[in-house]
């Protein structure tokens, strides 16, 4: 008798054992890793950091403070004080082939961290390039601070507008997690100038934000210096991490983007469907553009995509879901 009751608890437990493990995978079917999450870093990455763009060389990133700005000289990209004295080099410019933009192409994300389960750099977002000669002098575009994500497995967020030409990109980034600026669990805000291909990425104080706090991101064309063009990349109400940037080559493809690292299970974005890009406005030599985006859905693997709500300005709509 005895020995028939231990076998009935026995399987008892394992059927109860059977079931909260089916419930567990109906709970969690989509944001189950397929693969190791904490990805092993190699040789190549130990000295890298993160930033929009993925991970480059410490050595070639670096802050710009507040009366500071960066100016290129003799083609060469230089970080200059208020009286316009060199601080630091940050070396020769480089000038790529081509009108193809700088990213989402040379994202660059180390052996050692693509093993992550879920995708990571440019995930899903809209993109327009301006053809005509005419500079755009202007692109913004206001979205709020979203939920923080349920789960924190050492993810980075990004999620901003951008102008880019083929070898740099000027954004006002909204972050969630760690980058080279700094960050941690929760949201923060800064302006970076990056380039692409393990390049220099230089960005703003990064500044402390809550969710559900509007933010507008704007992009200005505030001068030339012979054929090149000075801009700047801000969010209104905080002009202490305004960057500005002189002398480059003009910027002329505006995309709204979705880009993510280190996200290992669905969960790991934000606690929303969707965050909405609204009122967007992009002046081309000061007159509304006739924008019309292109859509690209890069990463799809928790259902991330872009959509286009109202093409035009000044008052377009772009939705990017997680």
């Amino acid at each position: 008798m005895k020995n028939k009751y231990v076998m009935y608890l026995a399987v008892v437990s394992v059927f109860i054992f059977s079931a909260c493990g089916k419930e567990q995978q109906k709970a969690n079917k989509d944001v189950t890793p397929s693969a190791t999450v904490t990805a092993p870093v190699d040789a190549q990455s130990k000295d890298l950091v993160l930033t929009p763009g993925g991970w480059r060389p410490a050595s070639k990133v670096g802050r710009v403070a507040p009366g500071e700005h960066l100016t290129v000289n003799g083609e060469r990209l230089s970080k200059v004080d208020a009286a316009g004295k060199v601080i630091q080099d940050f070396g020769a410019i480089e000038k790529k082939a081509g009108n193809l933009p700088d990213y989402p192409t040379n994202v660059t994300i180390p052996e050692g961290r693509k093993v992550l389960p879920l995708g990571s750099g440019w995930i899903a977002y809209t993109y327009w390039t301006n053809s005509s000669s005419t500079p755009i002098t202007s692109f913004s575009s206001t979205f709020v601070v979203p939920p923080a994500p349920s789960t924190s497995n050492g993810q980075t967020i990004f999620l901003f507008p951008g102008l880019q030409n083929s070898s740099y990109i000027l954004q006002p980034v909204l972050q969630w997690g760690p980058s080279a600026a700094g960050g941690g669990n929760y949201w923060a805000i800064a302006n970076w100038y990056v380039d692409g291909s393990n390049g220099t990425a230089l960005f703003s104080n990064l500044v402390r934000v809550s969710a559900g706090t509007s933010l507008t991101g704007i992009m200005t064309q505030t001068g030339t210096t012979g054929s090149n063009y000075n801009y700047t990349s801000a969010f209104s109400g905080y002009s202490s991490i305004t960057l500005t940037v002189n002398n480059i080559q003009k910027l002329y493809w505006a995309a709204e983007s979705l880009e993510v690292y280190g996200v290992t299970v669905c969960s790991d974005y934000p606690n929303t469907s969707k965050t909405r890009f609204s009122s967007i406005q992009l002046l081309v030599g000061g007159a509304q553009s006739s924008l019309s985006w292109s859509v690209a859905n890069a990463v799809t693997d928790c259902g991330q995509h872009a959509t286009v709500v109202t093409n035009g300005t000044p008052n377009g709509i772009v939705d990017l879901y997680y």
